[in-house]
Formats: C-alpha cells, sequence, structure tokens
C-alpha cells in the first residue's frame, strides 16, 4: 500500500488496492486515479454519462474516480468554492478544518435508536475512514515536482494529539477505550499506513506536552494517545479538485434545484444524454431526496496566524479534546486546535444542532466561550493573532440522523445514487465514500441494463421500470448494508 518514487512507478498515479469490505459480501475493486491532466481511461462516444449534483468534496472526489474509470461526467451545483475574496461565504467542504479522525469523531454523543437496511453504521465509517486515510498517504508520497508533499492538494501529514478525561489505555469497555482498541488493531494490521499509535498516561502528560494544561476546569487530563494523520488545506484542495475534474474532461454548470429529483430527474437524465444521477447534494439532499434525516449543525472556528513571527509559539501538531461526559454525566465542549499548511491554526469548535442562522460573528457568546475554553487547555494562544482579512468562518455540517447515507435509490423509476450526510467528516469519509458511491453505480448501470435486455426498450411501461429499478437498487444495498437491530452509536465526526 505504498508508493515508491523509483522508474518503476508512475509518479503521478495513486493506487487504491482491492479492499474486502468490513461485512466481507463483497470487494471494492482495485482502483487507479491520476493527478494528470487526462483521465486515466479515455472515454468513448459509448461511455455512460453520469450526472453529479453537488460540487462539494463528495461529489468532486466521485467525479474524478468516474473520469479515471473512463466515464463522461457532468457536475451540476448552485455553489462552488470561493476564493476570489472573503465577501461570500465559503461552502461547508471550504471551510472545515478538515482533519482527518477514525470514527466516532470528537463531535457527537449522539445514538441512533434504529437503522434500516441501507444505513451506515460505525463499520462503514471506519471502513470509509480507512480507504480515506490509504488515499492520502499515497497521496503524500507522489513524487512529481507538482505534487511533492502535497502542494497542490493542500496536504499535510502531521500527528494528531487526543487528551481524555478518563484513562482511555486501561482497555476499558466505554467507546472512546475501545475506539483507541480498534486503532490499535488497525495500525497492527495495517503498519504501511504509517499510523503509528502512542498512549500516554496522566503522569506522561506534562513531560510530554509542555505548552498545555493538563488540567481544563475543575477536571484533570488523565490520558492521550497519538497517531499520524492528514489535514487538509480546504481552499487548496477545493480549488485542485475543480480544476482536476475539468482539466479530465467534467462539465461543470451552476444552476439550482427546486422540489425532489424523484419528480423531475427523469427529465434530467433526457436533458443531458445522461445514464445516471449521482446524488451528492449535503444539506441540500433535505429537500431534493425528500429526506427529513438531514438536518444542519451550525459550527465555527477561529482562524489564527500560524507563522513563526510574533509571540505564539508555530504549531505543527493537531490537538482534540473530544467531546466526552464529565465526572457528573453531563456532556463537555470540543477543544479543536489544528493547523493547516498555509500557516493557518484552526481553533474551535461550536456545535449546534439544527441551527440555519450564519449570523455569528467573532464576539457572539458562543465563540467567545469556545476561544476563552481553547485558550484555558494552551495558554500560549492568549498571545495568537487572528488571520487578517479573513479572520473566522462558520458552516452548516449536513448531518443525517441515520448517518451518511452511500445507496441505490429504491423509489426511482431511473438510476439514482446517493452520497450524502457525512455530517462535519467530508474530508475523512470522502474517499471512500466516494469508493462506495462509484462501486454502486457500476453495478446498478449493469444490473439495469440487464434487466432492460429482457423487455424491448420500445416497450417499457412506466410501472415495469420502477420494478425493475427498484429490485436493482434493493438487491446492491442488500450486499452492501446490512441491517442493525441494536442501537448504534453514530459515528458524526468534528470538523470544525
Amino acid at each position: 500500500m505504498t508508493i515508491s518514487c523509483g522508474s518503476e512507478f508512475d509518479p503521478s498515479v495513486i493506487h487504491l488496492d482491492e479492499q474486502p469490505a468490513h461485512n466481507f459480501s463483497f470487494a471494492y475493486p482495485q482502483m487507479t486515479l491520476s493527478t494528470e491532466d487526462k483521465p486515466k481511461v479515455e472515454p468513448t462516444q459509448s461511455s455512460k454519462h453520469i450526472l453529479i449534483l453537488g460540487g462539494g468534496v463528495s461529489g468532486l472526489l466521485s467525479a474524478w474516480m468516474l473520469l479515471d474509470q473512463g466515464y463522461r461526467v457532468t457536475i451540476i451545483a448552485d455553489d462552488w468554492a470561493w476564493f476570489k475574496d472573503f465577501e461570500k461565504s465559503r461552502m461547508t467542504s471550504q471551510i472545515a478544518g478538515a482533519l482527518w479522525e477514525y470514527p466516532p469523531g470528537g463531535c457527537g454523543l449522539t445514538e441512533i435508536e434504529s437503522v434500516g437496511s441501507g444505513w451506515s453504521n460505525i463499520d462503514h465509517y471506519r471502513e470509509w475512514a480507512t480507504q480515506s486515510f490509504d488515499f492520502y498517504n499515497k497521496y503524500d508520497k507522489i513524487c512529481n515536482s507538482n505534487e511533492r508533499t502535497g502542494h497542490s492538494f493542500g496536504l499535510q501529514m502531521t500527528k494528531l494529539n487526543q487528551f481524555f478525561y478518563t484513562d482511555v489505555t486501561l482497555g476499558g469497555d466505554d467507546e472512546e477505550s475501545t475506539k483507541l482498541q480498534s486503532l490499535q488493531q488497525l495500525d497492527k494490521q495495517y503498519p504501511e499506513l504509517g499510523l503509528k499509535v502512542e498512549t500516554l498516561s496522566q503522569g506522561e502528560l506534562e513531560d510530554k506536552f509542555n505548552n498545555i494544561n493538563t488540567k481544563i476546569g475543575d477536571q484533570y487530563l488523565e490520558s492521550a494517545y497519538t497517531h499520524r494523520a492528514p489535514i487538509i488545506n480546504t481552499d487548496k484542495a477545493m480549488g485542485y479538485l475543480m480544476a482536476l475534474v475539468t482539466v479530465k474532461g467534467a462539465n461543470l454548470e451552476t444552476r439550482k434545484f427546486t422540489g425532489r429529483i424523484l419528480d423531475f430527474g427523469d427529465q434530467l437524465l433526457k436533458d443531458y444524454g445522461a445514464d445516471l444521477i449521482l446524488n451528492a447534494t449535503g444539506l441540500g439532499a433535505r429537500e431534493l431526496a425528500d429526506d427529513e434525516d438531514v438536518y444542519p449543525v451550525r459550527g465555527a472556528v477561529k482562524r489564527i496566524d500560524n507563522g513563526r513571527a510574533g509571540h505564539f509559539r508555530h504549531l505543527n501538531e493537531a490537538y482534540l479534546v473530544p467531546a466526552q461526559k464529565d465526572d457528573k454525566g453531563h456532556p463537555t465542549k470540543t477543544i479543536f486546535i489544528v493547523p493547516r499548511n498555509d500557516d493557518v491554526l484552526y481553533v474551535g469548535s461550536i456545535i449546534q444542532p439544527n441551527n440555519y442562522d450564519m449570523d455569528l460573528t467573532p464576539d457572539s457568546p458562543e465563540v467567545q466561550y469556545m476561544w476563552n475554553r481553547a485558550g484555558d487547555f494552551m495558554p500560549s494562544l492568549h498571545h495568537a493573532k487572528m488571520v487578517p482579512m479573513f479572520p473566522f468562518a462558520q458552516g452548516l455540517r449536513p448531518f443525517s440522523k441515520k448517518n451518511a447515507k452511500v445507496r441505490a435509490d429504491e423509489k426511482a423509476t431511473f438510476p439514482l445514487v446517493h452520497n450524502y450526510g457525512h455530517g462535519g467528516s467530508g474530508w475523512t469519509l470522502g474517499v471512500g465514500t466516494a469508493r462506495c458511491a462509484v462501486y454502486i453505480v457500476e453495478r446498478l448501470l449493469s444490473a439495469w441494463a440487464d434487466k432492460l435486455k429482457e423487455k424491448d426498450s420500445t416497450s417499457i411501461d412506466e410501472e415495469w421500470k420502477a420494478a425493475v429499478q427498484y429490485k436493482a437498487a434493493t438487491d446492491i444495498n442488500k450486499v452492501i448494508f446490512t441491517p442493525m437491530k441494536v442501537k448504534q452509536h453514530s459515528a458524526v465526526m468534528a470538523m470544525l
């Protein structure tokens, strides 16, 4: 799972190995992604044409994979990443902190009461996060001069330090302890990833970290663990992905849809001469997919000057105190301190479910509380300065009550695949969910074509057409997902 700069390797290619799914019911096929300006497999006039709705990280990563597989791609979105000035609001994929976390992330204590067939669980999240880590790890080794050290993509591989109010190193059965055990197992199973998980007891914290307080409020930090982790400079990455899919042949169109995809999707496919719709609209899926499970979680970050001048000591590593429960059983707030490779430090985090308002300011009470909380943990932040012109960012994480939904639609009378509901985890899960979405796209197109061969295409009635779509989608979803009969902690991720 590693790439060498030797002459026997193409320095512009990332090989994603064949990987069995967690339930061993299927295997993700090997996939090759190229950082060159042309697709790895050139499309032909007979190549399938995919319409992607949504221009965020999920849509763009899916487009990259489809293009390099030889598909023709059109991406339609009502909002794109913005780089010219700081007056226009950034899209969620662009302002995210974009720190890779092993699921469940530090943002949530949410539980799912029931999960139906086709909805993802913690095992899916860990599978997708691992695939994403593998991609970032390999991208970091790209050898051509334009991509060295992740320059274009805005990637840096650094160390994540996570701190806890309990001793998670003792092998307990609480959520954080079992998460650590799973992460350690992953490190042993795939040493080529270079996770390098290390644990620290309370007595070791002050010796290793002289820049933090081990007492926050009236609680002491009792343990920590560290591991290697990707961090994405989202401004660079979004610009890179938009440029890459464009030069590979994707058409980008700005257009706003209202209503349900189920009502206009068939006509949309006819208008564009396309074969399948991939819905990656994030929060927009609440209306377009008619999915009441989708809801926003408002977040905000302060953007700090992380240069090497001034009184604030430059940080190369990320620091996270995940949301936990205190000794009275009450939830605590997250502390999120993440450096990007453009000398900007992100400090958060705010978690406000079902709040659509984008009216926070640096002086809002919750923002001040967030900043003071981070300063109590890392006192040197009190000497830091905000980034000029763009000191503060806020956005709406697109959550779903039943977690990320990467699945074939079972109601549509045309081929429709969904990839949304990542919460704040778009950059952690994005490569894995895009790979899963592409797998479903290919399976659905194949099943759809096989079924249509059984009936004269000139006499297909809508009722039979709907039955074909439902059967194909149901069969594929059953292979990929399994129903859960017990409570599962959701794998919500803290990216802002």
